[in-house]
């Protein structure tokens, strides 16, 4: 990773190859979004803003002419690279100048109810259409499971069903998730940045992250109210600071097991869990971080030598 750093870092050119090639390997496997907006956040944290605009304006259209030429409609790309790109920059942008990523999360924050607000503006309420866009995935199945001996109809539609539940949360969740890739290719650049320049910063700089006690209480706040009043907006809003302190977990984890001087192992297994089972626990450890200060009440292990 510190070679594609290096080569990154050797000019516009280079950089441009990288987000854009990443681009368009993000249409087969998807997670290379975050690599392609790492080498934007990368440019843009050690060179500035005009330097990751040109990245992204080479890139882009690098990434566009490939997809265009292999595909021939480049438009869903273009409509996912544009939000997410612009996001990265700003997001370096912050981090450049306030050398914080707790600063920087924070404009996540409010980032991310823009966005949630520009998708109920752009789309409208999705449980008014996102009915329709089941139903059309079940005609669409049923027709073609129509000549096969046993088809599941029942399963599909019980399926169809917990799919429809989901319409009131359908924005929340599409933010949350644009905002982990956003984030972690935030990390990923401001991660080689530091192994190019300054290495060991990224480790002690994510291990001390914290977003303090007034975006902690925010959070409460609105997912209390959420809940109480019963709506969904609001649940939203707090699915979004929730995804920021599911990170904030992780970097206490982190910060933990290292001052424990643990085996990686851990950490392996940590995040094979992360998903599946622990993903709602540690969002509230980094919640109750904000009061707790988990990393001062525990003691690093002592060195035997």
């Amino acid at each position: 990773m510190r070679s594609l750093a290096a080569f990154i870092m050797r000019g516009r050119a280079s950089a441009a190859l990288v987000a854009a090639s990443s681009a368009v390997l993000f249409l087969v496997f998807p997670p290379f979004l975050v690599v392609s907006g790492a080498a934007i956040a990368l440019v843009t944290l050690r060179q500035g803003a005009t330097a990751g605009i040109g990245v992204m304006a080479l890139g882009g259209l690098a990434a566009v002419g490939v997809v265009s030429l292999a595909w021939g409609e480049a438009w869903p790309l273009v409509r996912i690279l544009v939000p997410c790109w612009l996001a990265v920059w700003l997001l370096a942008l912050v981090l450049r100048e306030t050398v914080s990523l707790s600063r920087m999360f924070h404009a996540a924050a409010a980032l991310g109810v823009v966005g949630l607000l520009g998708f109920y503006f752009a789309l409208g309420d999705p449980t008014i259409w996102w009915p329709n866009v089941l139903e059309n995935i079940r005609r669409g199945l049923s027709g073609a499971a129509a000549g096969g001996a046993m088809a599941d109809g029942a399963g599909l539609d019980d399926l169809l069903v917990m799919l429809k539940g989901w319409a009131p949360y359908l924005p929340g969740q599409v933010i949350s998730a644009l905002l982990w890739l956003v984030l972690a290719a935030v990390l990923l650049g401001r991660w080689w940045q530091a192994t190019l320049f300054n290495p060991g910063g990224f480790r002690a700089e994510f291990h001390v992250m914290r977003l303090g006690r007034p975006l902690a209480l925010f959070t409460l706040a609105v997912f209390g109210i959420g809940v109480l009043a019963g709506w969904p907006p609001l649940s939203n809003v707090a699915l979004i600071l929730g995804a920021l302190y599911t990170i904030q977990g992780i970097a206490l984890v982190h910060a933990i097991l290292f001052k424990l001087q643990l085996s990686p192992a851990w950490l392996v297994l940590f995040y094979l869990l992360l998903v599946p089972l622990l993903s709602q626990a540690v969002m509230a450890l980094g919640v109750a971080d904000a009061w707790a200060d988990f990393r001062q009440r525990i003691r690093p292990r002592s060195s035997k030598h």
